[in-house]
């Protein structure tokens, strides 16, 4: 253990300090987590820390006098980089007692978790986030952005519902019908610039709710992986993590199968009036299984009453045209991806800026849904 004045030690936490971290957490955020559970938040808590079996070694919290006073949780997960697989940190959850803000707490508490985890199996850190003071901060400490971004799309669904609750939740001049109107003009001028399909997609294959990914899971993604050169690695035990564990959130996963084999998914999710596609994967150049899954799910969402869909979709990639000719269009929303080499060699991880990387990063790469 290190120490922080006579009095801090820096440790790895476990399950036990659930309570002590959700309580820190609560009180440093006005709502956290910021979504709704199936599980309670200690549950969500918890979940986060078993992302996988070396996660904890990464997580950090400062005691003092016994007290958890400062932490900071990681997912450990792996990411395909052009066909090799290497370890990835995500920085997901901080957080400090304001009596020892403004003491250096927390930097030295990750000047502590640098110093321990140096020649570590970590290989690349990377982060998300909407904030321009953390993406200044990323990049002074050697982080750095995509050249091709995330875009936050969105397709507005009830253009009077969505203008209603905005004012009610943000205020605003504009009368709700006069902001509704400005919804429909948006949307109907992406509807002139990305024509719809006129017809629906038919197929021979079917698309049914998955409870949990079994061993094709892992065949699958290797097919489907094949177009990209750097995504988050979706094997079966990743996906049923991430997905099919209540304590992450109510996800519904939807699957396109054919003659027993998976020809693409989507993991959709339905909350406070919101819907949002977290996933999307399919076979190389199966378009018409894409847009199927979309389909599919812009039925769930409308029979769910969903006022809006959103889905982050990488600006270059070949999902996002499909997405805009389903009404999916730039909220305007920054979403700031950063990443760095750790152990790993520069020079792999170069392409990455590149304005043509294809890359696929979706909200569920993220802990942001």
């Amino acid at each position: 253990m290190s120490e922080q004045g006579p009095r801090a030690t820096f440790r790895n936490p476990s399950e036990a300090d659930g309570p002590q971290l959700l309580d820190l957490l609560q009180r440093a955020f006005h709502r956290w987590p910021q979504f709704e559970l199936e599980a309670t938040p200690l549950d969500h808590v918890c979940w986060k820390m078993r992302s996988d079996p070396i996660a904890v070694r990464h997580q950090w919290v400062a005691v003092i006098d016994g007290k958890i006073v400062a932490m900071m949780l990681r997912i450990v997960r792996r990411v395909r980089v052009k066909g090799r697989d290497y370890l990835v940190r995500d920085g997901v959850d901080a957080a400090i007692d304001s009596r020892y803000e403004g003491q250096r707490l927390m930097g030295a508490m990750l000047d502590h978790s640098l110093e321990s985890t140096k020649g570590s199996e970590i290989e690349l850190t990377f982060s998300f986030t909407s904030n321009p003071r953390m993406e200044r901060r990323s990049l002074r400490l050697g982080f750095k952005p995509l050249d091709n971004p995330i875009q936050a799309l969105e397709k507005p669904c009830r253009a009077r519902a969505i203008a209603a609750r905005r004012r009610e939740k943000y205020g605003g001049r504009l009368p709700n019908p006069l902001a509704a109107l400005g919804i429909s003009l948006r949307t109907a001028w992406n509807g002139f610039r990305h024509p719809p399909h006129l017809r629906r997609v038919g197929g021979t294959w079917s698309i049914d709710t998955l409870e949990r990914f079994d061993d094709r899971t892992d065949r699958f993604f290797d097919e489907a992986a094949r177009p990209f050169d750097f995504l988050v690695v979706r094997r079966q035990g990743y996906m049923n993590w991430r997905y099919c564990d209540p304590a992450a959130a109510r996800f519904t996963v939807r699957v396109a199968k054919q003659e027993g084999s998976i020809l693409g998914y989507l993991i959709l999710k339905i909350s406070e009036g919101e819907g949002y596609i977290a996933d999307i994967l399919v076979l190389p150049g199966r378009v018409d299984v894409a847009r199927s899954l979309i389909e599919d799910a812009l039925r769930c969402f409308r029979e769910a009453g969903a006022e809006r869909v959103n889905c982050w979709m990488v600006a270059r990639h070949p999902y996002n045209g499909i997405l805009r000719r389903y009404g999916f269009m730039d909220s305007g929303k920054k979403i700031i991806f950063t990443y760095r080499a750790e152990s790993l060699d520069d020079e792999v991880l170069a392409f990455v800026a590149e304005a043509g990387a294809r890359l696929h990063l979706t909200q569920g790469d993220s802990d942001w849904v």
